[in-house]
């Protein structure tokens, strides 16, 4: 039997980590580093790239890498990668959990060879906000990846097992989760080893990718001002300004000013044109201020659902990689009245409390028990009698948001016009009293219903929600006891026979058997003057000089000489210079076709 493991996957770093002895820790990779970029490429060659070696590619092959992905959970968006190879370039295609399923397998060969076994069985976040399609499309891909996945937990009920609030009184904790691609926040109550959750809300769409899009757009307005033209407008040169604006924006978490040098981001003639700039952290506040304003409502509707004030929260716990904004602490802090509690890094305290969850499930002996809720209302478009008649259309609560899960409820309706012989049930989740305004689950149809007055049919409706999220709806006719069912497991995707999952597990196994190495490797780290990338480099910078003015070839050999003396000294300045020529290369390129 494998061991199991927690997993947070998340939008802009993912980590995987173990329960022993009690205690959880997070897994390295073999290079050490505990966190894995959550982006998915092919390098030019068609290997498979995941991670920090896919995340090192996207500015300069924005084409052949995704990251991000978890915003498109549950939908079918396709990423297509343009991948080269020996029998010529081809179009890959992958939908969002199949990306997804990549970084997980990924995941469960760093766990696997941390921990010298098998990994079989995993818990995976999500964010408490994600609807049923996402948290379908998360347990999706983790059995592509080769997992059983025990359960899907909210990222901030994880969070807050990690932390080990327990004392001998109650303790209310408002955990807020701002990450790179969502936000959540959820009222918890802790008493001895049970953590409930009390209230939650959130935004799928509102993390640290919009503050990077934000700076990004900021720093295009400056180009623009500065040389009188836009940046140009292709997907290299946008991904490379997006890559500054990251890390511009985790320069400011530490500093009151950061520079910003871009090479070569356009040309007038024959004149490159560079972008230089010190943007102050003043500057980017007044940018997120207005997102991060949208968070503090969500705090206070998840309080005002718990029944709380602010002045009853004993603790205020932060969670994401986004959370390090001197701002969002500061905000929060004004907002509740009391000081965050930072006891653990918040890039690794949902994979933690994670692999707490795990260790529960399988037996392992750890102290703790978790009570989550259902973060969105369920129910069916059901007839209201007003006084102006009966109104069809509205939406008929079973099952309230912020109910503890697993939960029952039934209702019980009747039908509308006499002799009726069948019922649509349409089932929506969403607080919005007018029923398409909510989002739609799935529909089925009660048919045969005897001939009878309005009324005098009674149609009972159950829903069950379990705790991976799985809504399960049964109706009755009371009459002739004929019953139907819809599961609600798989909005918005194909849902998985046997036979596909199987096929799908075995083609993801071919692609990573043929990619043996995956992550970059300390090996790969020390042996960089050696790497087939920058030799090929090496090679097309040779091949331009023929090309270049005077100007040109000094530039481009000055490059070359950092670089040959970066790889001499094993200096980290090696991965940033190979960057530079190859923006170099582009640019030089790209002019000589105009």
């Amino acid at each position: 039997m494998g061991r199991a493991v927690g997993i947070d996957l998340g939008t802009t770093n993912s980590e995987v980590a173990i329960v022993e002895n009690g205690q959880a820790r997070v897994l390295p990779g073999e290079d050490g580093d505990l966190i894995l970029p959550s982006c998915v490429g092919f390098s030019d060659t068609g290997k498979l790239l995941v991670g920090r070696e896919a995340l090192r590619q996207y500015a300069a092959a924005p084409d052949r890498t995704v990251k991000s992905i978890k915003r498109w959970m549950g939908t079918d968006h396709k990423t297509t990668f343009a991948v080269g190879g020996d029998s010529g370039e081809e179009n890959r295609e992958y939908l969002p959990h199949e990306i997804s399923a990549i970084i997980l397998r990924a995941l469960k060969q760093r766990a696997e060879n941390a921990l010298g076994e098998s990994v079989t069985q995993a818990v995976i976040t999500v964010p408490a906000y994600f609807t049923d399609a996402q948290r379908q499309a998360t347990k999706t891909a983790g059995e592509i990846a080769g997992f059983e996945v025990l359960q899907i937990i909210n990222e901030p009920t994880a969070a807050a097992l990690a932390y080990d609030l327990r004392a001998e009184e109650t303790e209310r904790v408002l955990v807020y989760d701002l990450g790179g691609g969502t936000f959540d926040v959820s009222v918890v109550e802790i008493t001895g080893e049970v953590t409930e959750v009390l209230a939650s809300h959130g935004n799928n769409r509102l993390g640290g990718d919009d503050f990077d899009r934000l700076l990004q757009l900021h720093l295009a307005d400056i180009f623009k001002t500065k040389h009188g033209m836009d940046v140009p407008d292709d997907a290299a040169t946008q991904a490379r300004l997006l890559r500054a604006a990251e890390q511009l924006k985790i320069d400011l978490s530490a500093h009151a000013f950061g520079t910003v040098r871009e090479a070569f981001l356009g040309s007038k003639g024959k004149t490159a044109l560079h972008l230089e700039v010190e943007v102050a952290r003043t500057d980017f506040e007044k940018l997120i201020r207005p997102l991060l304003e949208q968070t503090l409502e969500a705090i206070d509707r998840a309080l005002a659902d718990a029944n709380l004030e602010p002045s009853q929260i004993d603790r205020v716990i932060l969670v994401g990689g986004s959370t390090r904004i001197p701002l969002v602490q500061e905000m929060i802090e004004l907002h509740l009245k009391q000081t965050p509690t930072d006891g653990i890094q918040p890039d690794l305290c949902v994979a933690l409390g994670a692999a707490l969850q795990a260790g529960v499930l399988v037996g392992e002996s750890v102290d703790a028990i978790l009570v989550d809720v259902i973060p969105h209302s369920l129910g069916i478009a059901a007839a209201v009698d007003t006084p102006m008649g009966i109104m069809p259309g509205f939406f008929s609560v079973i099952i309230p948001r912020n109910s503890v899960v697993p939960v029952s409820r039934s209702q019980v309706y009747s039908t509308v016009s006499d002799r009726q012989e069948v019922v649509e049930i349409e089932v929506f989740q969403g607080e919005n009293e007018i029923a398409e305004e909510n989002v739609p689950l799935g529909s089925f149809r009660v048919e045969n219903l005897p001939p009878k007055p309005a009324g005098s049919i009674q149609v009972e409706v159950h829903f069950d929600f379990d705790l991976n999220g799985i809504l399960t709806v049964t109706t009755t006719e009371k009459g002739k006891g004929q019953q139907e069912t819809l599961v609600v497991n798989n909005v918005g995707m194909q849902r998985f026979s046997s036979h596909e999952l199987k096929q799908a597990r075995e083609d993801l196994e071919a692609l990573f058997e043929s990619d043996e190495t995956i992550e970059v490797s300390k090996e790969e780290i020390e042996t960089a003057n050696v790497s087939p990338e920058i030799t090929a480099l090496l090679e097309r910078a040779q091949q331009a000089f023929s090309s270049l003015d005077e100007e040109q070839v000094e530039e481009l050999q000055d490059l070359l000489d950092k670089l040959e003396d970066a790889i001499a000294n094993n200096s980290a300045e090696v991965p940033p210079l190979q960057a530079e020529i190859e923006d170099f290369l582009y640019y030089v390129s790209t002019n000589s076709e105009e």
